[in-house]
């Protein structure tokens, strides 16, 4: 993990325990030496003070005394010169044993959230749910400071999601409005900004912080592209900011990881179902959402659509201006229709248009709206102007998509037989209907 100061970090904080553990044994050693000599000293007193100071004394108490007097000069010193320093030591063994279990409870504490928010985002099958686990992965860091997290859907776009949980002054949050903008995501590893002096803050804040306030600030790469970063307050000095870092740079890769494999899925899968040239869906997109509405017999109506004299169009102006067209008829279908409607290129210059909801003559009226907005963009795509047949047929009028789909083609061409430039729906249902008028309307 790369790991970055964006100040000078003072060393002496880190030595500064070595030495305080090693201060005891040079005071040890120092004590032993004062505590033999005032004990001479105080054999000397107990043994001639009482023969000096009580020379009436009976000399069978002059020992006693003199013991006595020894005892009362060692004892204090004694105490003073070992217990004392024996209770400091132990009161700091049992310091360290308490902040080394703490530490070690601490670790215990994030291997099992790093293991479980693993887990969680393994189960995550979309980019809503990888948010809302890591939205609840903030609210356990935020628990001693204010966490926030941006993402972009594409690492050149803008940031979209901006989550903040915990304390955090609405001058302290991160306000750029693209990944490219962060200083984190363009050096690509974890930054700590030790202080919120204006030269070392970040320079993304919303306004000016309080000099005393820090971050550790870690990048969110998907695919090997920075897309967003994690972030977290603290306070200048602090130690454990570095500790934050190793945990948002964790959380930081679990989330980019999971996300690149979302998102490679998806564009995988859109690229499955998608035509390379209009952007459309193709036709196994269509056969899967045909499986689908049959199951659930809920009704739509199906219409396929044909450019008219394509052949021509390639032939006298180039296969060039024909993709062309196929683009113009491919934007006029997606203009004319609702966003939950399907439009699929077919193949070659057919298209197919699933309309949800609608029956064989509702289906014709959209026909038409799409039909009376091809002058404009024919002329919008700079391709001459072209017609279409149609041949529309309701979900009534077969079991199953490959029967639905043949009716709509021999309906296609009963409409080109009979002159093009028209659509054409089953006898019983209406008559074949006339070219539209263009409108300026339309």
């Amino acid at each position: 993990m790369d790991v970055t100061r964006s100040s000078e970090s003072p060393v002496e904080t880190a030595r500064a325990p070595a030495e305080r553990l090693r201060l005891p044994a040079a005071l040890t050693r120092g004590r032993v030496a004062a505590f033999v000599v005032l004990l001479g000293a105080s054999f000397v007193v107990g043994m001639v003070g009482p023969a000096a100071l009580l020379p009436a004394a009976p000399p069978a108490l002059r020992p006693l005394v003199g013991v006595v007097a020894f005892l009362v000069l060692v004892l204090p010193l004694g105490w003073y010169h070992f217990i004392v320093p024996l209770e400091q030591a132990f009161e700091l063994r049992l310091a360290e044993q308490a902040a080394k279990a703490s530490a070690a409870e601490e670790r215990l504490r994030s291997h099992e959230h790093d293991a479980r928010l693993r887990h969680a985002l393994e189960i995550a099958e979309d980019e809503d749910a990888v948010l809302r686990i890591a939205d609840q992965a903030l609210g356990v860091m935020a628990e001693t400071a204010g966490v926030q997290l941006m993402v972009a859907s594409d690492p050149d776009g803008d940031i979209e999601h901006s989550l903040v949980r915990g304390d955090m002054d609405p001058a302290a949050e991160c306000v750029i409005k693209s990944p490219r903008e962060c200083p984190t995501v363009r050096r690509g590893q974890g930054l700590v900004y030790e202080d919120g002096m204006a030269l070392t803050a970040c320079k993304g804040l919303r306004g000016q912080i309080d000099a005393g306030c820090a971050a550790a600030c870690a990048p969110i790469f998907v695919g090997g592209r920075g897309t967003g970063m994690i972030r977290a307050l603290g306070t200048a000095g602090d130690p454990t900011l570095y500790r934050k870092l190793q945990a948002l740079t964790f959380n930081a890769h679990q989330i980019g990881t999971r996300l690149n494999t979302i998102r490679s899925v998806a564009a995988s899968e859109a690229k499955a179902t998608t035509d390379p040239l209009t952007g459309l869906f193709n036709r196994r997109a269509l056969d899967a959402r045909l499986e689908i509405l049959i199951e659930q017999r809920a009704p739509f109506a199906l219409a396929v659509a044909d450019i008219d004299h394509f052949k021509k169009i390639n032939d006298t102006y180039g296969h060039d201006v024909g993709d062309r067209a196929l683009k113009a008829l491919a934007s006029a279908l997606k203009e004319g229709v609702r966003n939950h409607d399907l439009v699929c290129r077919f193949g070659g210059e057919e298209f197919v248009l699933l309309l949800i909801g609608f029956d064989a003559p509702g289906a014709v009226e959209v026909v038409e709206r799409v039909r009376g907005l091809l002058p404009k963009v024919t002329v919008r795509a700079g391709v001459p102007s072209f017609t279409i047949s149609v041949g529309v047929v309701s979900h009534s009028e077969a079991d199953d998509a490959p029967a639905l789909l043949r009716i709509a083609d021999q309906l296609l061409y009963q409409a080109k037989s009979a002159g093009r430039d028209r659509v054409q729906i089953t006898p019983r249902r209406a008559p074949s209907l006339a070219p539209a008028p263009l409108t300026a309307s339309s």
